[in-house]
């Protein structure tokens, strides 16, 4: 049924395509909320609970809009500072983001001061590479393999990797059809050998 398996292995890549993204907004839905909770004078604004969930909401959908595009390409250009720094300018890119939050949304998130801003920033990206190695969303290290894997792990896509399985699970079923294929051909050659044997036997 090719119909069906297309079906299933479409709905399959939608969904391993839909969770990275809702967990990636789970993330810093959280670690917004972290970080408002842990730095004074980064809150969010409201009349009454029910508004200050909805401007959470929203502003971590924005937060995680900015975290997943902006920031890597923010990082690309300003690599070389990156390892210049020590890392301290992707905690200026976090703290550029937290500031683009209140100025995009002045009546629901406010930060008082850029040093604030600064510190939002530095609790923000640690809260979110935490969760991201709690949930399994980095990477893995790999130290002492070949170039060509780590590209391979670095372009691998869920999507991807379900095919790549699908591929290894038929190509396994071949060779084992290739090996159970073998030994029926051998035990067939010996039987012959043994029949020649007799019939040898019988005409002395």
């Amino acid at each position: 049924m090719p119909g069906v398996q297309s079906k299933q292995r479409r709905h399959f890549s939608l969904h391993f395509r839909v969770r990275p993204v809702l967990v990636r907004w789970l993330v810093c839905a959280l670690s917004l909320a972290l970080t408002a909770v842990l730095v004074p004078h980064v809150y969010f604004t409201g009349s009454d609970v029910t508004s200050k969930v909805l401007a959470w909401i929203v502003v971590s959908a924005v937060f995680g809009l900015l975290i997943t595009f902006v920031k890597p390409l923010v990082q690309l250009l300003l690599l070389p500072l990156i390892f210049v720094s020590f890392g301290l300018v992707l905690v200026l890119i976090n703290t550029i983001v937290i500031w683009l939050l209140s100025v995009i949304f002045p009546t629901w998130f406010q930060v008082d001061h850029l040093l604030w801003a600064l510190i939002a920033g530095l609790v923000s990206g640690v809260l979110v590479t935490v969760f991201e190695n709690l949930l399994g969303m980095t990477p893995p290290i790999i130290l002492g393999q070949s170039e060509a894997l780590r590209i391979r792990l670095a372009r691998a896509r869920p999507a991807f990797v379900e095919g790549e399985l699908l591929d290894a699970a038929v190509t396994g079923k071949r060779k084992l059809e290739h090996i159970v294929g073998k030994e029926d051909d051998a035990g067939d050659d010996s039987g012959g050998a043994g029949a020649d044997e007799d019939g040898s036997g019988g005409v002395t």
